[in-house]
């Protein structure tokens, strides 16, 4: 996999320009976005886009590089939406240095989260449907709990995954 650096900027521009015209790959409301065969086509454009100055691109290639530019967008408009919502001053909102910051604008609406319905009670553990300690009783919890190291069994591997529940713990 290449390293962004290594593309040049008006490569990387049109490879941005593409995508966006390809809105069945980025786009998450449309009808499209859900058809198999024509984002197949358009994976293979961006595909036979790439090959002549990447000959070993293919749609995983492809994928993820959009992953890559998609996730770096993403951190840059977290950092300018939160000096946003911080109450500073006009001057004191943060200022992309991405440089393919405006080139994937386009992307910013399908980057914002909806609202989404919970299928827990409001006092359910998400991890394991347990009820969650109320701010009271957690203020009542001792700690008279061992290490951590004294509660797995010798013969267990090191890297077993502990998961802890209140009180109890499962290997």
């Amino acid at each position: 996999m290449s390293d962004v650096r290594c593309w040049s900027k008006e490569f990387l521009t049109d490879f941005l320009n593409i995508y966006k015209s390809f809105s069945c790959l980025w786009k998450s409301k449309s009808k499209d976005y859900s058809n198999k065969h024509l984002r197949n086509d358009a994976y293979d454009e961006m595909v036979n886009f790439c090959k002549p100055s990447f000959p070993e691109a293919n749609r995983e290639f492809v994928v993820k590089k959009i992953q890559s530019l998609r996730g770096s967008f993403r951190k840059e408009m977290k950092k300018v939406m939160e000096s946003q919502r911080s109450g500073s001053s006009k001057d004191d909102i943060y200022v992309p240095t991405l440089w393919y910051y405006d080139l994937l604008l386009f992307t910013k609406d399908q980057e914002i989260p909806t609202d989404s319905i919970s299928n827990l009670g409001e006092n359910e553990c998400p991890v394991m449907n347990e009820p969650m300690l109320d701010d009271d009783e957690s203020n009542d919890i001792t700690d008279n709990t061992e290490p951590i190291n004294s509660i797995v069994p010798e013969d267990q591997p090191q890297n077993t995954v502990i998961f802890y529940s209140y009180l109890n713990f499962i290997i």
